[in-house]
C-alpha cells in the first residue's frame, strides 16, 4: 500500500532542557543544543538512512534548525522551514522554571511526567492541544495532498510531536502518551486515498 510516510524527530538536548525550563516558542540561548544534544544528533546522523527520504521539513526555532542541520549534513533533497512545525505556546509560562511553578501551582502537573495539564494551557495563554493539532492537520493535510507517496522527515518539538500522534490517533487530549525524549524518532503514515491516519511507533531513542 502506498502512503505518506512521516518521521518525526525531536530537537537534541537543550540547556533549558538540563535547567527544568519551559521553553515553547522562546527562542534565546538557553534554548539551543547542548554539547550533548549536539552528541545526540550526530549518533542519530550516524543511525539514519536519508536515502529514503523525499524531502526534509524544519521547525524555525533554532534548537530544530541545530538539530537539522546535524541530521542532513549530506542530505541532497529539499530542506524547508515550515513555522507550523513550531513547540506549543506556553503563554505566561514561557522561560520559567518547572520547579518553581510546580511548588507554586501543584496541581497544574502531572506528577510522574511533570508535564503541564492540557486545561491549564489556556488559563496561561498558551496554546490548547487542539490549536497544535489544527497546524500540524494542516501541514499533514498538504503533504497527503502534494506529496501522497513520499517519505518526509520533520524535525520538531515534544509537545507538537506529542500532538501528531494524538491527532493519528483521534485521540483526547492526555497526559498518558508522555512527550517524546530527545532525537528520538515517531513515525505515522497516512492512506491518501481512504484518509486512514496510522501511529506506526512513537519515541524510538537514539
Amino acid at each position: 500500500m502506498a502512503v505518506t510516510t512521516i518521521d518525526w524527530i525531536r530537537h537534541g538536548q537543550t540547556y533549558a532542557n538540563t535547567l527544568g525550563v519551559i521553553q515553547g516558542q522562546l527562542d534565546t540561548a538557553v534554548t539551543w543544543l547542548t554539547p550533548t544534544g549536539e552528541r545526540q544528533a550526530q549518533r542519530r546522523h550516524q543511525q539514519l538512512d536519508l536515502t529514503p527520504y523525499d524531502r526534509v521539513l524544519v521547525s524555525p526555532l533554532h534548537r530544530a534548525q541545530q538539530t537539522a542541520t546535524w541530521l542532513a549534513a549530506d542530505y541532497a533533497g529539499p530542506v524547508t522551514t515550515d513555522p507550523r512545525l513550531m513547540e506549543s505556546a506556553y503563554g505566561t509560562w514561557t522561560g520559567q522554571e518547572t520547579a518553581t511553578l510546580l511548588a507554586q501551582f501543584p496541581t497544574a502537573f502531572d506528577p510522574l511526567t511533570r508535564e503541564v495539564r492540557p486545561p491549564v494551557l489556556s488559563r496561561i495563554g498558551g496554546e490548547s492541544y487542539l490549536q497544535v493539532q489544527r497546524r500540524l492537520g494542516q501541514v499533514i493535510a498538504e503533504l497527503v495532498v502534494d506529496h501522497p507517496h513520499e517519505h518526509v522527515l520533520v524535525v520538531s518539538h515534544g509537545l507538537t510531536i506529542k500532538n501528531a500522534a494524538l491527532l493519528m490517533l483521534a485521540a483526547p487530549a492526555t497526559l498518558a502518551l508522555p512527550e517524546p525524549t530527545n532525537l528520538s524518532l515517531t513515525r505515522t503514515t497516512v492512506d491518501p486515498v481512504t484518509g486512514h491516519r496510522y501511529l506506526n511507533s512513537y519515541s524510538e531513542p537514539v
